[in-house]
């Protein structure tokens, strides 16, 4: 039986219900992209968010980075012992791998503490910086490592995380397009948070004692949390740098504070009125330029023989007649009023009575004061 055999009994529900509704999506798809905003520059507060994000992302790579690259790594790894080797021949090995093959002084105390089984996977868990410097840690209870260990290896990480990425979608300090996102952006920063506090206060890795170079839960997390993070801050600047420049129709912004949306609207009456004083000087120097034209001879005669070249060059026919014919023209003006169709005569009527209303005045003949 063929593939088109097998599928036949199942022709009438997707000719009926399943085409119809892709030809549709397909039109919709083509209409919302020919009638998508036009990108735009990346606005100043804005790109001080993105910079923000920017810097962040960098700092936790290289806190990464600083893991693997410190001297503090896992000895067990490092020297490719078992968890059940001698304490004198583990840290023999790891003699042997020092510069001037003499342990540091991190290594002596670790010496003296990584006596037993127990103390070795509470330093695979927790690390050597937990191990050595706690002083109120008991080896038969975990918890109290725990509570040493959590303020600077959990906490503080996403404390500053949440710090940048409140400055970085502040709406006095980034602007409006980044603060947007703000509550989105610092729950789903907390819900990591709470995850890897999760994470690291409840799972206790079950390690073999037989097994050959253990990996330890902190230098894993250690290297897993600023990844994360910087991760996380990448996908942020993301979407705070299409919903600003309006490149993705998917991140145009959720719902807005009302504050927040009258502020704008304020923001961009001014932008208004300035764009229309500007038009309007622009407007009042082109009407003198044409009264000067107008009142001189040699100009106007001038002018005439222009018009008179171009009529002859041209043609009788309607010069403006090709100009809407002209397929980005076709879809400006259809991003402009919204649909796939444009009604040419139409436009071209509105704009002739604009066009009328505006250069009324210039067809008035200017009147000489009569001198004294």
């Amino acid at each position: 039986m063929t593939l088109l055999q097998s599928i036949k009994p199942f022709w009438p529900i997707l000719l009926t219900f399943v085409l119809p509704r892709a030809i549709g999506y397909a039109r919709a798809f083509r209409v919302a992209y020919r009638t998508r905003p036009q990108p735009r520059p990346l606005p100043a507060k804005a790109r001080v968010s993105v910079s923000l994000l920017i810097g962040a992302i960098c700092l936790f790579i290289v806190a990464a980075g600083s893991t693997l690259g410190t001297a503090r790594v896992n000895i067990f790894l490092l020297t490719n012992s078992r968890l059940a080797s001698s304490t004198d021949v583990l840290f023999n090995r790891l003699a042997t791998m020092r510069q001037g093959q003499a342990l540091t002084g991190l290594d002596e105390q670790l010496r003296e503490r990584l006596t037993s089984n127990t103390m070795r996977k509470l330093y695979l868990r927790f690390g050597p910086t937990t191990i050595v410097d706690c002083p109120f840690c008991i080896p038969s209870d975990p918890s109290t490592y725990l509570l040493y260990h959590f303020p600077r290896n959990v906490v503080q990480p996403h404390l500053l995380n949440v710090g940048i990425l409140g400055l970085a979608t502040s709406a006095t300090v980034s602007g409006i397009d980044a603060s947007t996102w703000r509550f989105y952006t610092l729950v789903g920063a907390l819900l990591i948070a709470a995850f890897d506090a999760w994470y690291t206060s409840t799972y206790d890795p079950v390690i073999d004692a037989n097994m050959p170079s253990p990996a330890g839960l902190f230098w894993v997390l250690a290297v897993l949390r600023p990844l994360t993070l910087c991760g996380y801050d990448a996908v942020v600047a993301f979407v705070i740098y299409a919903s600003a420049t309006n490149r993705f129709l998917l991140f145009s912004g959720p719902a807005r504070d009302p504050k927040i949306v009258q502020q704008q609207i304020t923001d961009q009456i001014n932008k208004s009125g300035m764009a229309m004083s500007t038009a309007a000087t622009k407007m009042r120097a082109t009407n003198l330029a044409r009264n000067a034209v107008v009142r001189n001879t040699d100009l106007r005669q001038s002018e005439d023989q222009y018009w008179q070249r171009i009529a002859e060059h041209e043609g009788p026919q309607d010069l403006r007649s090709g100009v809407f014919e002209d397929e980005e023209v076709q879809a400006a003006l259809a991003r402009a009023y919204g649909s796939g169709s444009v009604q040419v005569d139409k436009i071209r009527k509105e704009a002739d009575a604009f066009v009328r209303g505006v250069t009324q005045s210039l067809e008035t003949p200017v009147q000489h004061a009569p001198s004294q």
